[in-house]
C-alpha cells in the first residue's frame, strides 16, 4: 500500500476514535513535513531554470523549464521513491500528481476541520498546487509548452530597424528616442506581426485554461486564480472601478497636453495621431527637457551603488544580492527586469539593464525593494508561506521605485544644488500626474481585458481591444479584421491574472508612503537617508510575515486601516486625500 493509501486509511481509522479536529490536523503536519523539501529542492531547481533561461535567451534553456516541471510532477505509481537531490530531473514522485494525494488533500480542505489559520493556509497552497498536474499529463504537457513558448517569445524578440536587429531594451530606446514615425510604425508592424502569429495559441492557452478550471468546478480560470489570492472578481471589479472613476477627468486632461507635445513632436495633427506613436509604459510622455533633467542628476551616479548604499543605510542590506546578479547593460540583451527567488535569504537574483539614467536608478530601487522583502521573511515562516502576495511584494517594490522620482529622496540622496531643487520639485510632480497617471490606465484597461477575454474567449477580442483603449485611454485603435493589437501587449502573453494586482500595488504603495511619512519620518524627524527605522518598522509590520496572513489584514496591521485608493487616487490628480 502507497503512503498516500495508508494517509487516507489513517484518516478515516482514527477520527472516530480521537478529536477529529485534532487528528485530521495532526496528518495534514505529518503530509506537509514528508512533501516541504521535496517541493523547496523543485522550487530552487526551476527558478534556477529560469534564470539561464532568462539570462541566456536559448531555446534549450527554455524547454528545460517545462522538462523539471513535467518531471516534478509525473506520477511515481510504478517508480522507486529514491530521490537524488545532485539530479534533480530524477524527481518522478508524486508530489503533485498522485490522484490519492489530493483527495486526501480535498477530503481535509472541505472537511471543515482544518481551523489553524498557519495550517490551513498551507493546506491551500497545496490544494491549489496539485490542481494543475490533475489534467491528463498530455494536456498538462500542451499548457506548460504554451506558457513557455509564449514567455519566450517576447523576451528574445528582436525587430529589424533599418537593416539592422535590436532586442527588447533597445527598442524602448529608439522609441524613446526617435522623432522618425517610419521608425516607429515599423517597429508597431513588427511586434503586430509577432501578435497575429501567437494569437491563435493564446486563445488555446485560455480555452485550456478555462477548461482545466472548470474540472474543478470555477466558472473559469479567472475565478480560481483569485480565489487562490485571497481575492474575487467581484472585489476587483469595484476597486478598479473605483480608480477609473476617479482618475477619468485628470487623466483626459493629462492626455490632451500629452497629444499636443506628441503631435508637435512628429509633426502631425492631433487628430492623426495612432497607436505608435504613443509610448510603452516606461518611457515618459513628459517633455524631453524634464527626463534629461533627471536624467542629468545621474550622469555620475551609478544607479546600483547608490541602490546598495540606500537599502544598507536603511537597515535592509541587498550587497550579498547583487553580487549574484546581472545587471550590466550589454547589446541585445533581453529586456526583461526581474527578481529571480531561488531560495529566499540564501540565493536572490536580479536582472536587468541598469544605466546611469532616472530609468536606472528606477529599476534598481524597483528590484532591491523585492530583494530586501524576500531577504527578511522570518524564519518561522512555514516554506510554502514564505512567498508574499504578489500584490504586497509588488506594492513594496513600487514604493521603493517612487523614491527615484521623490523630490525629498532625491535632495537626501544625491548633493543638488538650491535653484535645481526648486525645479526637481516640479518635475517629480509632473511624473506623479502624467507617467504614472498614464500608466495606471493602461493597466486598468489590460486588467479588464484580462478578465473579459476568460470570460468570453470566443468574442472578437479586436473590438474589445478597442473599446477598452478608447474606454481607458483614449487612444483608438482602427477596426481592422484580425489586427490582434491585442496579443502585441507583453501581458496578452501570460494572461496570468495579475495585472489587476499590479494596480493594487499601486494603491498599496501609496498607503505605505503616506504610512512611513506619518508613522516613521515624522517620529523620528528625519528624511529617508540611513534612516534604519525605516527598515525595522518593515521588517517587524510586513516583511517577517511571508504570506502568513491574508494580504488584507497584514495591509491593516501594517498602515492601521484597510486598503483605500484614496491615497493612491491623491497622489495621481495632486490632491492627497485621506
Amino acid at each position: 500500500m502507497g503512503k498516500s493509501f495508508f494517509y487516507i486509511g489513517l484518516f478515516f481509522l482514527l477520527v472516530g476514535c480521537l478529536n477529529e479536529k485534532q487528528q485530521a490536523e495532526k496528518i495534514l503536519r505529518h503530509y506537509i513535513s514528508q512533501k516541504e523539501g521535496l517541493i523547496r529542492n523543485y522550487s530552487m531547481e526551476s527558478a534556477t531554470a529560469l534564470w539561464n533561461a532568462t539570462v541566456s535567451g536559448d531555446e534549450n534553456d527554455y524547454q528545460k523549464l517545462v522538462d523539471i516541471e513535467l518531471a516534478f510532477n509525473k506520477s511515481n505509481q510504478n517508480v522507486s521513491n529514491l530521490f537524488a537531490p545532485d539530479r534533480f530531473y530524477s524527481i518522478s514522485q508524486n508530489v503533485f500528481t498522485n490522484e490519492q494525494d489530493f483527495q486526501l488533500l480535498k477530503k481535509l480542505k472541505y472537511s471543515g476541520l482544518i481551523t489553524d489559520t498557519i495550517l490551513s493556509r498551507q493546506l491551500n497552497v497545496l490544494y491549489q498546487a496539485f490542481m494543475g498536474p490533475q489534467i491528463e499529463t498530455e494536456r498538462y504537457q500542451k499548457l506548460m509548452s504554451a506558457e513557455v513558448k509564449l514567455w519566450q517569445a517576447f523576451s528574445v524578440l528582436k525587430v529589424s530597424v533599418e537593416g539592422k536587429k535590436y532586442g527588447g531594451a533597445q527598442i524602448d530606446s529608439i522609441r524613446k528616442n526617435t522623432t522618425d514615425v517610419s521608425v516607429l510604425k515599423t517597429i508597431f508592424d513588427a511586434y503586430q506581426e509577432q501578435g497575429r502569429l501567437l494569437a491563435p495559441d493564446i486563445i488555446r492557452m485560455v480555452k485550456e485554461r478555462n477548461e482545466f478550471a472548470a474540472n474543478f468546478g470555477y466558472s473559469d480560470f479567472y475565478q480560481l486564480s483569485l480565489e487562490g489570492k485571497d481575492q474575487t472578481p467581484e472585489q476587483i471589479k469595484l476597486l478598479l472601478d473605483d480608480i477609473e472613476l476617479n482618475t477619468r477627468t485628470q487623466f483626459f486632461e493629462a492626455k490632451a497636453v500629452i497629444d499636443k507635445l506628441l503631435a508637435k513632436r512628429f509633426q502631425v495633427p492631433v487628430e492623426m495621431l495612432k497607436p505608435w506613436h504613443y509610448h510603452e509604459e516606461r518611457n515618459s510622455y513628459l517633455p524631453e527637457k524634464f527626463t534629461a533633467k533627471m536624467d542629468s542628476l545621474f550622469v555620475n551616479i551609478d544607479p546600483v551603488k547608490q541602490a546598495e548604499k540606500f537599502f544598507t543605510g536603511i537597515g535592509l542590506p541587498i550587497d550579498d544580492v547583487v553580487k549574484n546578479s546581472d545587471l550590466e547593460s550589454r547589446r541585445s540583451k533581453s529586456a526583461v527586469t526581474a527578481m529571480i527567488n531561488v531560495d529566499f535569504k540564501n540565493d536572490i537574483r536580479l536582472i536587468s539593464s541598469i544605466q546611469n539614467t532616472h530609468e536606472g536608478m528606477i529599476r534598481m530601487m524597483h528590484l532591491g525593494g523585492h530583494a530586501s522583502h524576500y531577504k527578511t521573511i522570518s524564519d518561522d515562516v512555514p516554506y510554502l508561506l514564505k512567498t508574499p502576495n504578489y500584490a504586497l511584494g509588488e506594492g513594496v517594490a513600487r514604493y521603493f521605485e517612487s523614491l527615484a522620482s521623490n523630490s525629498e529622496w532625491l535632495k537626501d540622496a544625491i548633493d543638488i544644488d538650491t535653484t535645481a531643487q526648486k525645479e526637481l520639485v516640479l518635475v517629480c510632480q509632473h511624473l506623479h500626474q502624467v507617467d504614472r497617471l498614464f500608466r495606471c490606465r493602461k493597466l486598468l484597461a489590460m486588467a479588464d481585458f484580462e478578465r473579459e477575454v476568460y470570460q468570453y474567449p470566443d468574442q472578437n477580442l479586436d473590438k474589445l481591444w478597442q473599446k477598452l483603449n478608447l474606454k481607458y485611454l483614449g487612444i483608438d485603435y482602427t477596426d481592422e479584421k484580425n489586427a490582434c493589437y491585442w496579443a502585441t501587449n507583453k501581458y496578452a502573453t501570460s494572461l496570468s491574472c495579475t495585472t489587476h494586482n499590479l494596480v493594487l500595488a499601486d494603491v498599496f504603495a501609496a498607503q505605505l508612503q503616506h504610512t512611513i511619512e506619518k508613522r516613521v519620518l515624522t517620529r523620528t524627524g528625519s528624511g529617508y537617508t540611513n534612516n534604519a527605522e525605516i527598515g525595522k518598522f518593515l521588517t517587524e509590520n510586513l516583511y517577517r510575515y511571508g504570506n502568513e496572513l491574508p494580504w488584507e489584514k497584514l495591509i491593516e496591521k501594517l498602515t492601521g486601516e484597510p486598503l483605500k485608493t484614496s491615497y493612491f487616487v491623491g497622489y495621481l490628480v495632486g490632491d492627497e486625500r485621506k
